[in-house]
């Protein structure tokens, strides 16, 4: 499997059936992270176009860079025909006085799939613009959770079998490792994937420890076992030098999140190599509570790219560590999973 897919997810070429009703979708059109908005062209100038772009074009968190959340395009509604239908992202929105009070809509696979739209309505400019500050993050953030599922969606047909087993095999855990990334480094309760690219290159790190103490979930003990873990196994290329945590420039961000169904506590922020080269980027990761063998798990996306965008890459590499499956959620899915009887034969 060439690297090179890894890097720009090209649209699927796939064809999907839609509900129940034996219509085939066409694939969605566009590239990752691009939003269409389906607005008049007066709004798109005043205050609702301003705010709506606003919110979706935000600049994503823990990049050394700026780079914003979707990349916005615009249409009106007479621009808005079949061509533009199948995109894999689209707002569609209509102010009008015959409506009482501004709302939101999410849908999926309406022209396309797997594609997600938006549609907003609102009497006025001013309520549309009230309820997209009000609603704003909510919008934004299902737009990144649909292109999220497409990647971990895409990722299946692309798996490195042999890492994953040897993954499963040292702690318990099941997560879609995809090909490309397979250059292993392993040691005690340590797993280092890299593809080893020298343009962009992307990493996964997974770790482990007894849980003994209820503060280890918490941003600054998380931050110190990170930067005691990767300076014992991540060394840079010149001597005394190691991977820790930029703590000077960007103070990285903890949130506490669900994930599977399960608590999870997240960092994002940046990396760099400490007495060493000028080496840095971006790194996202998540740790949890094995709950069955009473140990801590942190699973570690990061990139390098010098000189180029790194939002897509490491919204693939976050794609990678939420596809993971804990002990318990495996057990799980295990204990309710029904084995049909045998017919029996006699008469």
């Amino acid at each position: 499997m060439k690297t090179k897919f890894w890097l720009f997810l090209l649209p699927l070429a796939l064809m999907y059936s839609c509900g129940n009703t034996g219509v085939t979708l066409p694939s969605v059109t566009g590239t990752q992270f691009e939003v269409l908005v389906v607005m008049n062209d007066t709004a798109w100038k005043d205050s609702a176009g301003i705010a709506l772009e606003n919110v979706l074009g935000q600049y994503v968190d823990g990049l050394p860079q700026a780079e914003p959340n979707m990349d916005v395009h615009h249409c009106n509604q007479e621009q808005f025909t079949s061509v533009l239908m199948p995109t894999r992202n689209i707002v569609l929105t209509d102010i009008a006085e015959k409506y009482s009070a501004p709302k939101i809509t999410y849908g999926k696979d309406r022209w396309a799939a797997p594609q997600a739209f938006v549609k907003i309505t609102a009497p006025s400019d001013t309520a549309f613009t009230r309820i997209i500050k009000e609603k704003g993050q909510e919008i934004l953030n299902f737009f990144i959770v649909m292109e999220r599922e497409r990647q971990m969606y895409f990722n299946k047909d692309y798996l490195d079998a042999k890492d994953q087993t040897a993954i499963e095999k040292m702690f318990g855990i099941q997560i879609d490792i995809p090909q490309g990334i397979s250059k292993a480094t392993v040691k005690k309760d340590f797993y280092w994937l890299t593809n080893d690219n020298p343009t962009i290159r992307e990493d996964i790190v997974i770790y482990s420890y007894p849980y003994t103490d209820k503060n280890t979930f918490t941003k600054d003990f998380l931050i110190a076992k990170r930067d005691s873990v990767m300076k014992a196994n991540i060394p840079g290329e010149l001597k005394g030098s190691y991977m820790g945590t930029e703590l000077k420039y960007a103070d990285p961000m903890f949130r506490e999140i669900t994930v599977n169904g399960g608590y999870a506590a997240e960092l994002r922020g940046l990396w760099r190599m400490m007495n060493g080269a000028a080496m840095g980027g971006p790194f996202y990761s998540q740790t949890r509570l094995d709950e069955i063998h009473q140990r801590v798990i942190t699973i570690e996306a990061f990139v390098f790219a010098p000189g180029k965008n790194k939002r897509n890459p490491m919204r693939q590499m976050e794609a990678v560590v939420y596809s993971a499956k804990l002990p318990q959620e495996i057990n799980a899915i295990k204990e309710v999973s029904v084995v049909a009887k045998k017919e029996n034969k006699e008469k």
